[in-house]
Order: C-alpha cells, then sequence, then structure tokens
C-alpha cells in the first residue's frame, strides 16, 4: 500500500536560497500525522566530507574575512557557490538511516552514493537536469540490482495541458506587464505558471502502473510503494529532490 509523506523546510532558511548552511536540518512528515507528530526522518546538512561543523567553529568561520583562495576556490567550482553538501538522514530516535554523498565536488552533482547505517551501498541517483527537448530526469539504480528506477519530470498529459494552454497564458502575461509599465510599476501581479513539474518514479521494464515513487506539484507532497522501494531511498530521493526543487523551480 502506498504510503504519503511531505517534505518539511520550516526553519530552514538556508533551503531557499543557494547558500544553505552547514548542520541546517528538514524533515519529512507522514501526511497522515499532525504537524506535532514525530517526523519519518530528520534530514541534515554536512560538509562534502560529511561533517558539521561546531556552531563556535561556525560562527568563527562567519566573522573573519574571506581570503583570496577561498574565492578563487569558490569560483573554480562548476556553476560557482559552495559544492553540494552530504544528506544525513536520522531515525525519529536519532540513530542513522542513510547517507546521501554527492559523487563530485561541485553544486549541482549528477550522481549521489546512497549508503545505510553501517555505509553499506543502497543505491545509485543519478540526476540530469532540463536540456532543451529534454526533459529533466532522475534514476535510482538499486545496489542489490535489477532494472533501474527511472523518474522523469511531467507526465505526458502534463505537457499536452502545458502546451495547448501556453498561447492563452502569454497573452494573459502580456497583459500583465503592459498594465504594470502603464502604471508605472504600481500593479506589479504577474500570473505564475511553468513547465509541469510532478514526477513518476517507475522501475524501466516494469509493471504499467507500478509506481515507486510519486511528487505532486500541485500538493507539494510525495507518495511511494513500500513494496517497489526501500524507505530509506525514497526518502533519500525525496530529500535530494526537493533541495534540487527549492533552488532551480
Amino acid at each position: 500500500m502506498a504510503t504519503g509523506f511531505t517534505v518539511d523546510i520550516a526553519g530552514a532558511d538556508g533551503m531557499r536560497t543557494a547558500e544553505w548552511t552547514v548542520g541546517e536540518e528538514f524533515l519529512i512528515r507522514p501526511n497522515r500525522w499532525g504537524e506535532d507528530a514525530e517526523p519519518a526522518a530528520r534530514v541534515r546538512l554536512l560538509t562534502p566530507e560529511g561533517r558539521e561543523a561546531a556552531p563556535e567553529a561556525a560562527l568563527a568561520m562567519a566573522s573573519r574575512p574571506v581570503t583570496v583562495a577561498e574565492v578563487e576556490e569558490r569560483l573554480s567550482l562548476k556553476g560557482g557557490g559552495d559544492p553540494h553538501p552530504v544528506l544525513a538522514l536520522t531515525c525519529p530516535d536519532g540513530s542513522r538511516m542513510a547517507t546521501v554523498i554527492p559523487e563530485e565536488r561541485v553544486p549541482w552533482p549528477q550522481h549521489f552514493h546512497v549508503v545505510d547505517e553501517n555505509d553499506r551501498a543502497l543505491a545509485e541517483i543519478t540526476h540530469t537536469p532540463s536540456r532543451l527537448g529534454r526533459r529533466c530526469s532522475w534514476r535510482i539504480d538499486l545496489a542489490e540490482g535489477g532494472d533501474p528506477i527511472v523518474g522523469h519530470r511531467g507526465s505526458l498529459r502534463g505537457w499536452l495541458v502545458f502546451v495547448l494552454a501556453f498561447p492563452l497564458w502569454l497573452v494573459i502575461f502580456l497583459g500583465c506587464l503592459l498594465l504594470t509599465l502603464l502604471t508605472f510599476g504600481h500593479v506589479a501581479e504577474m500570473v505564475v505558471w511553468g513547465c509541469p513539474r510532478s514526477v513518476t518514479w517507475r522501475r524501466r521494464g516494469g509493471i504499467a502502473g507500478g509506481r515507486s515513487l510519486t511528487f505532486g506539484h500541485l500538493r507539494t507532497d510525495y507518495h511511494h510503494d513500500p513494496a517497489l522501494l526501500d524507505p530509506r531511498v525514497a526518502y533519500a530521493q525525496a530529500a535530494l529532490h526537493y533541495f534540487d526543487t527549492m533552488h532551480h523551480d
């Protein structure tokens, strides 16, 4: 039976910007429970080396001047900015659940290793960003083998609706833009709309309708089938996906 959960970033201010903070934490909450209930998992951002800086060290680093060498190191990274953090997932009792380790030391890597509490491999996750003529996709290769579980951004029906509705949205957008210019900026509401963002992960070669994990953009929640995907891997994939969504959508 499929279960639902949401990614709760309340209190994690750095999640909303590219300047995330080491030690920051967000939650994975089951949909069937109240907001005050125990989360299904906690996700903490660690350094690329897997360490969590002590508060005193973090404060000292923030207060001291930034050296030229540090600026050059950041600029040398692909895309600029700090490298992607390690995501450490813990159980409600505080014990380790899983760890997501970026393979490349860049802000937005494409390959991640997922290991369990004993550092044994659980899965490899590959993220392919959107490009002209190609949808954003996620691929999960389980350590146990078998066909990969692949998720693509947007469904065929969603993209069809997007294409058909685009001319109408464009007319409304241009009307809002014209109104803004005529009122010298006093009316600046724009119609917020974009490409389909929902994602459905299915095992390649599996039976039709076998959804291992789904993300519904309108409801901003996830549904996953524990019989098709280990919850630890599902939470790891959801944490990665939501982290990416917060910074790119």
